[in-house]
C-alpha cells in the first residue's frame, strides 16, 4: 500500500547515505587499531585497554534511551532527527582528535586544562567514552531518520543496503589511509594510521553530513500522544516480541564481529607473521568482498525474506571460519582466500537485521499509532555498542588469559592458538546461536505489508473524520 509519494529516490538515497561513509571511518578503527596503539606504543595493559572500551559502554545505558527518546519529541523547523546530528558533530571531531593522537601539542593542552596528567588509563576511557556518546547523538537518529523515509517492505532494505554500502565505503577508507601513510610515506604503523584517519574524518564529516541537513526531508512522523520516561519506554520496547528476538540475534553477531576485528591485526602480524602493510592490504580485501556481496544479498532476501537470508550468511560466515586454526605463515593465500569468502557474509550480518528493525516498529505502531522509531533505535544502538565493547573485552582478555602478550615478539603456540581460536571458530559459535531465534521468525514481507495496509486506512479514516470538524 505505497504511492509514488513514498519512494525515497536514488537521489536522496544517496545524499542519506553519505553521511555513513564519515561515521564509519570511525567505527574500524577503534577495534583495528586502538588496542594495538595504546597497548603497543603507549604501554596500556592489553587486558585493561579491552576492559576500559567495555566500561565506557555503560554510559549508553542512559544516553541512548534519552537521546531516542527526546529526538522522538522534538519539533523544530529543521525537523526532529537533524538537531541532533547537528549537534553530535562536534562533539565526535573533538572526542576523536583527543583518542586517536593523544600525544599531539593539542591533545595534551586540553588534557592538561581539564586536570589530567599523561597518557593513562583514564584518558583512554574519557576520550573513548566521549566519542562514543558524539557517535550516538549523530548516529542514532541518523538511524531513526533512515527508517522512517520509507513503509515499504523491500524499499527498506534498498535504504539500508545503500547506508552500509557508504558505510563500507567508510570502513575501506579507513584501511586505504593506513596503506597509502604507509606506502607513500613511508610511516607504517598503528599511530600514523591513526593520525591520517583522523585528519581525513575531521574534513569529511562535515562535507559528507550537511547535504544530508539541507537536501532530504524527514517525514512527517507520528508524534506520541504521551511523554514517557525511558524506564517505561524501553518496556514498551521489549514487549516486542519480534523485535526482542531480533535484538538478542543482533547481539550474538556484534559480538562475533567484533572479536574478529579486535584479533584480525594480532593474528595477522604474530600468527600469520606479515608485516603491517600486509595487514592493511588483507583487511581491504575482506571488506571489499562485503562491500561487492550486498546486491546479491539484497536479491537473495526478495527471494528468501530478510530472515532466511540472515540464516543463511551465518552458515556462510560459520563454513569458512572453520579453516582458520589449521593455517600458518605458510598458508597466507589460503587464509586470505577464506576470509574474502567469509567476509562477504558480513553484510549480509548487518544491513539486513538494520531493516529488519525498521520493519518492527510497525506493529508498534500498529498497535498504538505512535511512532516510537528513535526509542527504538536507541535499543538497537545500545545493543550494537555494548556487543561490540563486549566482543573486544572477550577477545582480549581471552588471549591475554592464555598468555598472549603483543609488546613481545615471541608468544608461546599455546598463546598464538588461542588467538586462531578466538579469531575465528568462537565468533562463529557466537552467531550460530541466533539460528533458531530466525528461523521461524515471525515478520515475514506479507505480514508487514499487512500491518503497514492497516496503518495507512486506519490513518485514512481518521483524517476524514477531522476534516469536517476543522471545517
Amino acid at each position: 500500500m505505497n504511492n509514488s509519494n513514498s519512494r525515497v529516490g536514488r537521489l536522496r538515497m544517496t545524499l542519506y547515505g553519505m553521511v555513513n561513509l564519515p561515521l564509519s571511518v570511525v567505527g574500524l578503527p577503534i577495534a583495528l587499531y586502538i588496542p594495538a596503539f595504546y597497548s603497543e606504543n603507549l604501554g596500556l595493559s592489553l587486558a585493561a585497554v579491552g576492559t576500559l572500551i567495555a566500561l565506557s559502554r555503560l554510559t549508553d545505558v542512559v544516553t541512548d534511551p534519552m537521546i531516542g527518546i527526546f529526538s522522538d519529541r522534538w519539533r523544530t523547523r529543521f525537523g526532529r532527527r537533524k538537531p541532533w546530528i547537528v549537534f553530535g558533530m562536534p562533539v565526535m571531531m573533538l572526542s576523536l582528535w583527543m583518542l586517536f593522537v593523544p600525544d599531539s601539542s593539542f591533545a595534551i593542552a586540553v588534557w592538561g586544562m581539564l586536570g589530567g596528567e599523561g597518557i593513562s588509563n583514564l584518558y583512554l576511557f574519557v576520550w573513548i567514552s566521549a566519542l562514543y556518546l558524539g557517535f550516538t547523538l549523530m548516529d542514532l537518529p541518523y538511524r531513526a531518520w533512515g527508517a522512517e523515509l520509507t513503509p515499504d517492505y523491500d524499499e527498506r532494505s534498498k535504504v539500508t543496503g545503500w547506508r552500509e554500502a557508504f558505510g563500507y565505503g567508510g570502513t575501506m577508507m579507513a584501511l586505504l589511509i593506513p596503506i597509502a601513510i604507509a606506502f607513500a610515506f613511508a610511516m607504517p604503523g598503528a599511530e600514523n594510521a591513526l593520525l591520517g584517519i583522523a585528519v581525513v574524518v575531521l574534513i569529511v564529516l562535515p562535507l559528507l553530513t550537511m547535504p544530508a541537513m539541507g537536501l532530504v526531508p524527514e517525514p512527517q512522523a507520528r508524534t506520541a500522544k504521551q511523554a514517557i520516561g525511558w524506564k517505561h519506554g524501553l518496556k514498551i520496547v521489549w514487549r516486542n516480541g519480534p523485535f526482542r528476538r531480533l535484538v538478542i540475534s543482533f547481539a550474538f553477531f556484534m559480538v562475533a564481529i567484533s572479536m574478529t576485528a579486535t584479533l584480525s591485526f594480532f593474528f595477522v602480524r604474530r600468527v600469520m607473521e606479515q608485516p603491517f602493510e600486509t595487514y592493511a592490504l588483507f583487511v581491504l580485501a575482506y571488506y571489499v568482498s562485503s562491500t561487492i556481496a550486498i546486491p546479491f544479498w539484497l536479491r537473495i532476501s526478495e527471494k528468501l525474506g530478510k530472515h532466511r537470508t540472515v540464516v543463511l550468511g551465518i552458515g556462510w560466515l560459520s563454513l569458512w571460519s572453520a579453516f582458520i586454526p589449521f593455517l600458518g605463515p605458510d598458508d597466507f593465500g589460503w587464509f586470505v582466500l577464506f576470509m574474502v569468502l567469509k567476509g562477504s557474509a558480513i553484510g549480509s550480518l548487518v544491513f539486513i537485521p538494520a531493516s529488519m528493525a525498521a520493519d518492527i516498529i510497525d506493529i508498534d505502531t500498529a498497535r498504538t499509532r505512535d511512532q516510537r522509531t528513535g526509542l527504538y533505535f536507541s535499543l538497537w544502538g545500545m545493543i550494537n555498542k555494548g556487543a561490540t565493547a563486549l566482543g573486544v573485552f572477550v577477545a582480549t582478555a581471552g588471549v591475554a588469559y592464555m598468555g598472549f602478550d603483543p609488546a613481545i615478539e615471541t608468544n608461546s603456540p599455546t598463546a598464538l592458538m588461542s588467538v586462531a581460536v578466538m579469531y575465528s571458530i568462537v565468533p562463529a559459535a557466537l552467531a550460530c546461536v541466533a539460528l533458531p531465534l530466525l528461523w521461524n521468525y515471525p515478520l515475514t514481507r506479507k505480514r508487514q505489508q499487512r500491518m503497514r495496509a492497516h496503518i495507512e486506512r486506519r490513518d485514512a479514516r481518521l483524517l476524514n473524520y477531522r476534516q469536517p470538524a476543522q471545517a
